[in-house]
């Protein structure tokens, strides 16, 4: 799964697929330490081209009844997005893509027995596959939307920490994935190859949600 992830302003040039988005990327808002509910930067179109906005994290489809729904629809498992309840209309024609600067997994550290959360990040901003639906009436009424990230098999040093990990696609996808049918779309999830990453210890300070600063990037003995 991905429950916790960064994000910061994009800046480097051979990230930007859209000119038109290059400074909303570059303005976008750090977060150190994003936590399901919580307001994240997400790239979709409404149907008036890209556009980069700021939605609640937890996939609320219209039907919901309660805002608790967003505890378990932070996720969606590649294997069941397009046909569970939840997410299957937003599979169809509401997809987007979620920077990152990477993520946060946990491990039980073998002399405390407490979890140990680790950093796993690449070398260029991460882009992984999501879905959005429009503003929630169960949310504060300046709600734009909520999203969910979808995930998959985890490879690579991520595989030595989870079992799940976001399901990434490079932004030469973007659009194709945005507008594609969902035969289609399916088959960008499945051929996703994921970068190259990188895996470190951090601070135990990532495990509440409360701290949200920059120095908890950086690793730990």
């Amino acid at each position: 799964m991905c429950g916790r992830f960064v994000q910061t302003p994009i800046k480097a040039k051979g990230s930007f697929a859209f000119p038109e988005l290059v400074g909303d990327l570059v303005a976008m808002p750090a977060n150190y330490n994003l936590a399901p509910t919580q307001r994240a930067s997400v790239l979709l179109d409404r149907g008036t081209g890209p556009q980069l906005t700021r939605m609640a994290w937890g996939l609320l489809p219209l039907w919901a009844k309660a805002k608790s729904l967003q505890g378990s629809t932070i996720n969606a498992r590649i294997e069941t997005v397009a046909t569970k309840p939840a997410f299957r209309a937003a599979f169809k024609k509401r997809r987007c893509l979620v920077p990152m600067a990477g993520y946060y997994e946990w491990s039980v550290n073998a002399e405390d027995g407490k979890k140990d959360p680790w950093f796993i990040h690449a070398s260029e901003p991460l882009w992984a596959a999501g879905l959005w639906e429009d503003a929630s009436p169960l949310l504060d009424a300046d709600n734009l939307g909520t999203f969910t990230i979808i995930t998959g098999d985890s490879s690579g040093v991520s595989a030595d920490i989870h079992d799940r990990m976001p399901v990434w696609l490079g932004l030469d996808l973007a659009e194709a994935w945005i507008t594609a049918d969902p035969d289609d779309a399916m088959s960008m999830l499945l051929a996703s190859e994921p970068p190259a990453m990188e895996a470190y210890r951090v601070s135990r300070a990532v495990n509440s949600p409360r701290n949200n600063r920059d120095d908890l990037l950086q690793a730990v003995a």
